[in-house]
């Protein structure tokens, strides 16, 4: 019985052991497909083409396309140029292949108003900052409007994650305001940008302290509203929200300058080898032009020619189009 019992467990051990190694190798596995896509679509030049478009009356008169871009660092620039597919450069020695005549600002309030102001420019912004659009407009990439059903729906290509990240175990205070952010505060998120569960109702813990959340400019707002709200619930706890961007505020959470940092992309793999992380919200990022520019929609491929700068003047995009 017991000779019985030890090869048992013996088989038990082993196949647990495969399982593990299977799943090992599948994750690898996803990992490398990914890579060579990614390769594939950089030997390319830009991302997949969409869908084809007719040329558009008008471009002509916008001459020379200026493009306005997020800081290095930024979780919105970072996801914008993997999606659209320029997130390497030819030479390895930047973040991505923007083109270096681009206007670079520090957030999405920066982008708005160089848009407005410039009848030739085209930048990207968070979904949530669409509200705040006077004297621009968001395009429709390969055929889908820029909304955030279509984020939930999940037809709109350009997509990303808002993540809370963290070093070592959570505090019961830190670990109470995660339970609300992923319960109660789900209402909020969902006002503005798509929820990742659903609302439920919270009764806090009530410990007392100050968490501190370093990072993304674009989830700034949301961790503000959900910090100001959390702080009623709980009258013992401070929340101090300090805006920078995503990269900046992981590394603080890796050097335990914060509580959590805060990213508008996804954590990259050494990231997440050091971090903790959990998705509270998901968000789209708008592609915008002035509200004189006469273009409705995009492709992907569009997108990536106007960013890397192979698409230097608007009436390349009829060009291009009419071939």
């Amino acid at each position: 019985m017991k000779l019985y019992s030890f090869l048992l467990s013996s088989l038990r051990t082993a196949i647990s052991y495969k399982k593990r190694k299977v799943e090992y190798f599948m994750r690898k596995r996803k990992r490398i497909l990914l890579l060579l896509l990614a390769v594939a679509l950089t030997l390319s030049g830009c991302g997949a083409a969409g869908q084809s478009l007719t040329a558009v009356d008008g471009l002509d008169a916008l001459g020379a396309v200026q493009v306005v871009s997020r800081e290095e660092g930024s979780g919105t620039r970072s996801a914008f140029a993997e999606l659209v597919g320029f997130d390497e450069s030819a030479d390895g020695e930047s973040a991505d292949a923007t083109t270096e005549d681009a206007l670079v600002v520090a957030d999405a309030e920066a982008v708005i108003a160089a848009v407005e102001a410039d009848p030739s420019a085209v930048g990207y912004v968070s979904m949530g900052a669409l509200d705040e659009l006077d004297g621009a407009k968001a395009l429709a990439v390969d055929g889908v409007d820029a909304t955030l059903d279509n984020v939930k729906n999940g037809s709109y290509p350009l997509s990303r994650p808002f993540c809370l990240a963290w070093s070592g175990s959570l505090s019961e205070l830190e670990q109470d305001f995660l339970t609300y952010v992923l319960g109660k505060g789900q209402a909020i998120v969902s006002q503005s940008y798509v929820a990742v569960a659903d609302s439920t109702t919270f009764l806090s813990g009530k410990q007392s302290g100050t968490i501190t959340i370093h990072g993304s400019t674009s989830a700034a707002p949301l961790l503000e509203e959900l910090a100001e709200e959390y702080m009623t619930l709980n009258p013992n706890a401070v929340v101090e929200v300090t805006a920078s961007d995503s990269t900046t505020g992981l590394n603080d959470a890796m050097q335990g300058k914060c509580d959590f940092g805060a990213a508008s992309r996804e954590l990259k793999d050494y990231e997440e080898e050091l971090l903790d992380s959990q998705v509270i919200a998901r968000d789209g990022i708008a592609v915008i032009v002035n509200g004189e520019n006469p273009l409705d929609a995009v492709t992907l491929e569009e997108l990536c020619g106007l960013f890397t700068g192979t698409i230097a003047d608007w009436n390349s995009i009829n060009t291009e189009r009419e071939d």
